[in-house]
């Protein structure tokens, strides 16, 4: 079927998930794109040594359950009409279960740098091309590589891999816990499992020191895990047996829910704490670069992208820096207040740029070691500059991403489909167009990665087509931001400039 009859009191509802790094976002979506109801229930993040980064397995488990129990109990909500339920979430973090399913370990987040030295010596090792066709996709090895993980694991961790029976994904796990089924989907389980065989790869024992009968098995986005159990129901609200979706990574959820995935030349900015931004693209990309390419669920087409590391991360930083009075006030508050600042100020912030490396970058540049940076400042700099420098640096990181996005997938970008939190921040998206010279088109709802998890629960339970069908009929846009030509010398001028600091920042930071 096309779609269901939301008019309907008893058109069907999907629960979109969404199992982040600090917590669990939850939305009750209708088929017409609709969130009905939103949760959030926090967890922390523990980091009990320098570079590390851990969380307890359960709290995913607890959290979902208290989201989807909040869910169904919000006003106008009738937990009988719920079709379909899917979680997405953060990638790579992992997690190792024993034989009953019980974790054995603190799950490994995507932030944790702990195998850093494991992942040099394997780059060493293996020729990236040779890495390439072993996990069929190209991907820079870094610390958060599960093959460098089980290297760790197994020279400080022995005790682990000893007990371990199963590796799973914070939304694996949820599932789990709602159907007693263990799935994955190739692409959050990427290093693992071979991207067009969707089979486990070939030397995952020599080469990550992990046995391969831990992986699940693994299938795409759109396939159904299993069902919810009666036990799980009763934990939950939910009915027993409706089907539980695999999901996806939270930056591809994210994607799907801005409506990037649906043609060719349609780009995604999904802006929150790190950035991903890429173009859809007919077929396979015909190179790489230094970017991350992902075959499209139901449809021929890829999409060619990378993920930054501090986006609005370096917003809050800013605005905690420059000690604005709001700055202790939680995120929205504190960048209102910055970005408020940042209005006044020309393009261009009065010649300072700003390197938003503050936590080591991804793509373009996959450089853990390197450091953000202002150049740029005089007495005349004032603290409207860095928050407006901090904005325009951002959207350098992004014109840099698009413009190698098209230039090794061959497509024009047509628009930019904006999500996530940062498309409510108006300044920002006009500074976007402006820095890309590209149409930037915000989402109706910033919730993007819950929604795209709906628009997976809905394909799941059989109410559309595909994945196509779907987002067409769930994604709601605003009005397009077009960028503005008489700032485009002083934007092409700053990304000259911003380009050319990356070589010297790097040179500057590196260890003697």
């Amino acid at each position: 079927m096309n779609g269901p009859a939301a008019a309907s009191s008893r058109a069907p509802l999907y629960v979109g998930l969404d199992i982040g790094t600090t917590s669990t976002k939850g939305a009750v979506v209708d088929a017409t794109g609709h969130l009905l109801a939103v949760a959030s229930v926090p967890y922390p993040v523990s980091r009990p040594r320098p570079g590390w980064a851990e969380q307890d397995p359960c709290n995913y488990v607890d959290a979902a359950t208290r989201c989807i129990r909040e869910l169904l109990a919000s006003p106008g909500i009738d937990a009988s009409r719920i079709a379909g339920l899917c979680g997405s979430g953060q990638a790579p973090t992992h997690l190792f279960l024993d034989a009953r399913g019980e974790p054995v370990r603190p799950a490994i987040l995507w932030q944790d740098t702990r195998a850093g030295a494991e992942a040099a010596d394997l780059a060493r090792e293996v020729p990236a091309a040779t890495m390439a066709d072993l996990i069929g996709m190209s991907w820079p090895v870094d610390a958060s590589n599960p093959l460098a993980r089980g290297r760790w694991l197994a020279a400080h961790e022995p005790e682990t891999l000893a007990r371990a029976a199963h590796i799973l994904l914070p939304k694996d796990f949820v599932h789990y816990s709602l159907t007693g089924e263990m799935r994955t989907d190739a692409w959050s389980a990427k290093g693992l499992v071979h991207q067009a065989t969707m089979r486990t790869i070939d030397g995952i024992e020599t080469l990550g020191r992990l046995p391969g009968a831990l992986v699940p098995p693994a299938g795409t986005p759109r396939d159904v895990v299993g069902r919810v159990t009666k036990e799980a129901a009763r934990a939950t609200g939910l009915r027993a047996g409706i089907p539980v979706t695999c999901g996806w990574t939270d930056a591809m959820a994210a994607m799907l829910g801005s409506g990037a995935l649906g043609h060719p030349g349609l780009a995604g900015d999904v802006s929150g704490t790190s950035e991903v931004t890429g173009v859809t693209i007919a077929g396979a990309p015909p190179r790489l670069g230094p970017l991350m390419a992902a075959r499209i669920v139901d449809t021929g087409r890829w999409i060619i992208y990378g993920p930054t590391q501090a986006s609005g991360a370096s917003l809050g930083w800013v605005a905690r820096t420059i000690a604005l009075p709001s700055s202790h006030m939680p995120g929205e508050a504190a960048h209102a207040a910055a970005v408020a600042l940042a209005e006044g100020v020309d393009p261009g912030a009065g010649g300072v740029t700003f390197l938003p490396y503050l936590e080591g970058e991804r793509a373009p540049i996959w450089n853990p070691r390197v450091r953000g940076a202002f150049t740029g400042l005089s007495t005349a700099t004032e603290p409207g500059h860095l928050v407006r420098a901090v904005l325009e640096g951002v959207a350098c990181s992004i014109r840099h991403i698009l413009g190698l996005a098209v230039e090794n997938g061959g497509t024009p970008i047509r628009e930019v489909r904006v999500a996530g939190g940062g498309a409510r921040i108006d300044l920002w998206n006009r500074i976007k167009a402006d820095v890309t010279g590209l149409a930037m088109r915000p989402c109706e709802t910033t919730e993007n990665g819950v929604l795209g998890s709906a628009i997976l629960a809905a394909t799941g339970a059989g109410d559309f087509a595909s994945l196509d069908v779907a987002s067409d009929g769930m994604v709601r846009f605003g009005d397009p931001i077009l960028p503005d030509p008489a700032h485009r010398a002083t934007y092409d001028d700053l990304f000259r400039r911003y380009v050319a600091l990356y070589p010297a920042i790097d040179g500057a930071t590196r260890p003697a």
